[in-house]
């Protein structure tokens, strides 16, 4: 279900449309920011609750194993509901989360709050969502629309963990998920005076399509894309194959660089230093990848991303085997770059191909093949170390998964006319 009949054209749908340009990248820079600072609260829980640094650290892999399964439902919500329920109920489990969390005794409360309310929450407010209203406004520049909202994962990086650093210095663990917890509560008062039916109707060339394919019947109409229908479609699979192995290739990657660095002889400082800038650089590459789809047609941007994703793992092999000064801002350049570069892209290509009103349901049940993928590549990347006692592992297993990753742009037919 789409907007409904009440809902009508913005009259100044220049300014709407940064408004929700603006209101998705906040959003997202909230959820991806607060999730991945997790990493600076890691050593004072494992302190604080007498818990292993393997307890601990999984539970940011069940947030990002609930958001990825979380995608197709809060999608699906944002076309039924519309973001005057879904964005201030997200918010509002966020901070309910926090809250607890600031609570907690054991490990168990924190799987419960940051783990699973979290992931739930990540899920409502991150770019699933954002991606229903971004197609309804920038259906012409999608791509370049949605690679800043997936800028604002890197942003959030930079702007949230260094706050969150800071805060646990001064205030400890818990006061700081305290001020999460009233920041986020006192963002939802302020969602309520958004013009919502304006945003939900989307810009006056996209209300007037939809205006004519609810009049003509949509749910029935065979041209129509629906969920089932959709999932028939080798491009359905080949895009959420590429989302999961692409999540499973790059996080190993991005959970274990500053582990493998060390490792390789690097100073721990030079190596944090160094993961920092991969997150300077991350909006760069997100933004000019939605870009570059826009003008050279997202396959052809997928794969050069690709192409920075398999020479990442290149500068993590010179690290280790031939050290030089070139090897670490190769890494860096390569990583930034790349990470989170197919995400704008493939949403231009999903909009492309399954544009309707059920693209919400459709992109977020693509989009859940990340979210596992992510989950497994953070566990598994570790356990593969473990296994072989060589961090090796860990490079061999990235490359397949990345090759994996970008196989079906080749192999499927919608995905090569993209």
């Amino acid at each position: 279900m789409m907007s409904q009949s009440s809902d009508v054209a913005a009259p100044r749908a220049a300014l709407l449309a940064g408004t929700v340009l603006a209101l998705c990248f906040t959003l997202t820079l909230l959820a991806a920011g607060m999730n991945l600072s997790f990493s600076v609260f890691l050593l004072p829980l494992e302190k604080a609750l007498s818990a292993d640094r393997g307890e601990v650290s999984s539970i940011i892999s069940v947030a990002l194993l609930l958001a990825g399964l979380m995608s197709p439902v809060t999608g699906t919500l944002m076309e039924r509901l519309g973001p005057r329920i879904l964005y201030p109920a997200g918010l509002a489990l966020f901070a309910s989360a926090f809250a607890i969390a600031s609570q907690a005794n054991s490990i168990y409360m924190l799987y419960a709050s940051i783990g699973v309310m979290g992931g739930v929450s990540i899920a409502c407010i991150g770019p699933v969502p954002a991606a229903v209203l971004i197609n309804r406004w920038y259906h012409a520049r999608v791509g370049t629309a949605m690679g800043v909202i997936y800028s604002a994962s890197g942003v959030g990086t930079l702007i949230v963990s260094p706050a969150a650093a800071m805060l646990i210095a001064h205030f400890g663990w818990r006061a700081t998920y305290q001020i999460y917890a009233v920041l986020l509560a006192a963002l939802i008062p302020i969602l309520f005076f958004m013009p919502w039916r304006k945003i939900r109707a989307g810009h006056p060339s996209y209300a007037q399509f939809h205006t004519a394919k609810a009049h003509s019947g949509a749910d029935e109409n065979p041209d129509v894309w629906t969920l089932k229908r959709a999932a028939g479609t080798a491009a359905f699979w080949g895009m959420a194959a590429a989302f999961f192995f692409a999540g499973a290739g790059v996080i190993s990657v991005m959970i274990h660089s500053v582990s493998y660095m060390i490792e390789s002889g690097i100073e721990p400082v030079y190596a944090a230093t160094a993961f920092g800038f991969i997150g300077l650089l991350s909006p760069v590459g997100v933004i000019g990848f939605g870009a570059l789809g826009d003008r050279l047609g997202p396959r052809r941007a997928v794969i050069l991303s690709y192409f920075l994703s398999l020479s990442a793992i290149g500068g993590l092999f010179l690290i280790k085997y031939y050290p030089s000064p070139i090897a670490i801002p190769w890494l860096v350049i390569s990583v930034g770059l790349s990470m989170g570069a197919r995400g704008p892209t493939v949403s231009s290509m999903a909009s492309r191909i399954f544009s309707g009103p059920h693209f919400g349901g459709i992109y977020g049940t693509i989009s859940m093949g990340g979210g596992i993928g992510a989950a497994i590549g953070a566990w598994l990347g570790g356990l593969l170390q473990d296994i072989f006692h060589t961090s090796d592992a860990l490079l061999i297993f990235s490359a397949i998964m990345i090759l994996c990753s970008v196989s079906p742009f080749f192999l499927v037919r919608a995905l090569r006319q993209q």
